[in-house]
């Protein structure tokens, strides 16, 4: 930019030499032209009146026809006059000359000043002459007596000498040309210099501007043109600075509210390049690098989602869609597409993108509850019913009537305890808890013996607990902990053959409180393991039933494990048995 600049002043200064150039040349053109005219008619002006004077001199000597005197008097006024003076009578014939012999020259009477002066009083010439070999100035006048032409006087005078004058003239031009060559040459720098500096001054703002810099003025008091755009540039820069910190300001906000959106947004424009994205879209899609400018389906690989702009883009309105996306894991998205409009015409689209795969889930699993509990609940009703009804029906004995009773008390109870499991389930997802209570799982484990341990003595099951002594105590609901235990006891020794072991152990590692409940039992698949905390799941439904099952056992253990800040693992082999390990934080 600062060579351009230089390039302008040079441009400036060389026009402004030229012009003044040229200038000198037509003025000393001119000049000699006007002085070549004046002088010439100055000379002749002045000739014509010395030959006038001579006129009346030699006037009486012509008269008189004596010669002599006359070619002296052409000789001593030749000189005083630096010229030649000719005298001719009037056929032409040379009666005196101021340098050559007069009876030695030709013949006069044709020389154009001579006929021009016979003619019109007065005859000029200018010509070669080949007697002094120089250029000659020629003027011719009559001389009369009595009205009569008696002779006529011709001077002619040397040009060289004008031309000598000429060129004095252009030395002077010259000098003076050189003069005021070198003083324009400062001149035009100057002058150069107050247009360019200023423009030098605005390319350095403009371009500290373009780097970010707006806080730049230009000082220039000048009152000229460049004044006034220096003060109109300076109030473009303080516009420029207010909307851009107006804009810089709206920008600010706009990501804000965008990155705090829980929503994934991207903003993307007609080919589908990203404009915006936000933190929550980033996370979506694992995006950790700068991904502006670059193609959407490069980022989300899917075709769906790019179907879905396009579709919105060609039709110019909003769109709302549930799509699966394959990230790390599958998940369901509620996408909303709304085009971004320009002049009428859709010009890139805003995507916001909803997860709703737990509202999904929880959908599907008040499905499946429902469902289950149905199922759950209908099976033992049905029995009860088809036994009602047979004894209504029917008459039977006394012992047909006490096992039919039976059956009705039994599936009565399971009834009853489905009911209850579920009541119990609903209170501890609720959180409804006392967790400030400081709660001994020796306590705990060893207030459950006198139940569980005729369960085990029936089934030649051998029933051994392991607990350290000086427990940590853990903040916990007594009623909840107990449960936990039971259902966990209880499921191994269901699940465990005769003879069988079941160990309740429990110790203290890490700041943790741990509890395993192991068994040598049946154990579980290891498709199973993923799903035996859903609710009314079952690994096999039959045998659960047969052993009195609700299937909400191991749902309530978790969820009991889950409100007191801990964690449950399951570690089971088929045919080998199943260890339960819960961790809780010590009190």
């Amino acid at each position: 930019m600062m060579k351009k600049l230089r390039s302008i002043r040079l441009r400036i200064v060389v026009l402004y030499l030229v012009l003044l150039t040229v200038a000198l040349l037509f003025a000393g053109f001119f000049l000699q032209n006007s002085l070549k005219g004046y002088f010439l008619q100055w000379f002749d002006k002045r000739l014509i009146g010395e030959m006038n004077l001579l006129i009346r001199i030699t006037k009486p000597l012509i008269e008189k026809k004596e010669a002599k005197k006359l070619d002296d008097l052409a000789e001593e006024y030749g000189k005083k006059l630096e010229a030649r003076i000719t005298i001719v009578d009037r056929q032409g014939i040379v009666l005196a000359d101021s340098r050559e012999e007069p009876k030695e020259m030709d013949n006069h009477l044709q020389r154009p000043e001579i006929q021009q002066a016979l003619q019109t009083g007065l005859g000029k010439e200018t010509r070669y002459s080949a007697t002094l070999g120089l250029d000659m100035k020629y003027l011719a006048i009559p001389i009369k007596s009595q009205g009569n032409v008696i002779g006529i006087m011709r001077v002619a005078l040397d040009l060289s000498k004008i031309k000598k004058m000429y060129r004095g003239i252009w030395w002077v031009l010259f000098q003076v040309g050189i003069i005021t060559f070198f003083i324009s040459i400062i001149l035009s720098l100057k002058f150069a210099s107050n247009i360019t500096e200023p423009i030098e001054k605005m390319t350095n703002i403009v371009e500290r501007i373009s780097e970010g810099s707006l806080d730049q003025k230009i000082k220039i008091d000048t009152k000229d043109e460049i004044g006034q755009l220096a003060k109109m540039f300076n109030q473009m820069v303080n516009r420029v600075k207010e909307k851009v910190e107006q804009i810089s300001n709206e920008k600010s906000k706009i990501e804000a509210i965008v990155g705090s959106i829980g929503d994934g947004v991207i903003a993307v424009n007609l080919n589908k390049e990203v404009l915006l994205i936000n933190l929550a879209a980033r996370d979506i899609f694992n995006v950790e690098e700068d991904v502006i400018g670059k193609s959407l389906i490069n980022i989300t690989k899917n075709h769906k989602l790019e179907e879905l702009i396009d579709e919105a883009l060609s039709k110019s309105e909003s769109l709302t869609e549930e799509i699966e996306l394959l990230l790390p894991e599958e998940r369901t998205f509620r996408i909303r597409l709304a085009p971004i409009i320009r002049e009428e015409k859709a010009i890139g689209v805003v995507i916001s993108l909803r997860d709703i795969t737990d509202i999904r889930q929880l959908q599907q699993m008040r499905t499946e509850f429902v469902s289950n509990v149905s199922h759950e609940l209908k099976t033992p009703l049905t029995s009860i019913k088809g036994y009602v009804e047979t004894l209504l029906e029917t008459e039977a004995d006394e012992e047909t009537y006490e096992s039919f009773l039976e059956v009705i008390k039994n599936e009565t109870n399971r009834l009853e305890l489905l009911i209850d499991d579920i009541l119990n389930l609903s209170k501890i997802e609720s959180g409804v808890n006392e967790l400030e209570k400081k709660v001994d799982i020796n306590k705990v484990v060893s207030n459950l013996l006198s139940l569980l341990k005729p369960k085990a003595v029936d089934k030649n099951i051998n029933l051994k607990l392991a607990l350290d002594d000086n427990l940590p105590l853990i903040n916990g609901d007594y009623n909840q902990l107990s449960r936990m235990m039971i259902n966990l006891i209880d499921n191994a020794i269901k699940y465990t053959p005769e003879g069988g072991k079941v160990e309740v152990e429990a110790s203290s590692k890490d700041q943790k409180l741990v509890v395993e409940v192991k068994d040598n039992g049946i154990g579980i698949p290891e498709e199973d393991l993923v799903r035996i905390f859903e609710r009314f799941y079952r690994v096999d439904k039959g045998r659960s039933r047969k052993l009195g099952g609700t299937g909400l056992g191991l749902s309530i253990v978790k969820h009991i494990v889950e409100n007191h800040h801990g964690d449950i693992r399951v570690d089971s082999e088929v045919e080998q048995g199943t260890t339960f390990t819960i961790e809780f934080p010590i009190a």
